[in-house]
């Protein structure tokens, strides 16, 4: 899930070129780049846990011997603690006599650590882990969320041009759209049924000074009032 996260917050920054957030393209875009970073860390994760448990086999060994002699988990762990802390001891001794030094004190018994309580920085880590995945997961749903509480606004046009949204860094995919800029409701952006051979002519289409109707979906309104709002359909008023 965090690389599936990471993914679609690199994507989402690779699209910001985009005029329009409800942009097709964008949403695919950020999919397609947690699609492919997710698969790269779960190969990653799996080669990782095969190592570890190659690695860590020995240790299971003993600890299953421990716990067949009837050990408690507390005592399997601190014996494991000891066994590790004595073979650290036994190579420092070995490079001391090297050195001609005397050799260090071998480690005692271990007591058992009682739990500590987690810090600040794990809960902030763990907080930004599960709202990450819940802010992308709404940035990929902003379409379907557009089509719900769709209302008319009357705004005067004081202006309209053709724009060619670009797809981030690779430059790959581009759309067209038409912004267009109004007196009373801000910055709105068309881009339905709006395509590089026609956008010339939906710019030049609207009346300068006229009133027009603009469907505008819930979350344009709501998340994007201050930015370019995306229109699903207008009319002259």
């Amino acid at each position: 899930m965090p690389g599936i996260a990471m993914g679609m917050f690199f994507g989402y920054l690779d699209s910001t070129g985009y005029k329009l957030h409800t942009d097709a393209e964008m949403v695919a875009n950020i999919g397609m780049f947690g699609l492919m970073v997710g698969s790269l860390s779960q190969i990653v994760a799996f080669v990782v846990a095969l190592i570890a448990f190659v690695l860590g086999r020995p240790a299971r060994r003993q600890w299953a011997a421990y716990r067949t002699a009837g050990w408690t988990t507390t005592e399997c762990r601190s014996a494991y603690s000891l066994q590790k802390q004595e073979a650290a001891a036994l190579r420092l001794n070995s490079r001391l006599r090297g050195l001609g030094l005397a050799p260090a004190q071998p480690p005692g018994p271990m007591r058992p650590q009682p739990l500590r309580k987690p810090s600040w920085m794990n809960r902030v880590g763990l907080g930004l882990a599960l709202l990450m995945p819940a802010l992308l997961i709404f940035i990929l749903l902003g379409p379907w969320l557009d089509s719900k509480d769709v209302q008319t606004l009357e705004c005067e046009v004081v202006a309209a041009e053709p724009v060619t949204s670009s797809g981030g860094t690779r430059g790959g995919a581009s759309t067209a759209s038409v912004l267009v800029k109004t007196s009373n409701c801000g910055t709105l952006g068309v881009s339905r049924g709006v395509t590089f051979e026609n956008r010339d002519e939906v710019a030049s289409s609207f009346t300068i000074g006229a009133t027009y109707g603009f469907d505008i979906g819930w979350y344009s309104r709501t998340f994007f009032r201050s930015g370019v709002q995306s229109v699903r359909e207008y009319r002259l008023i």
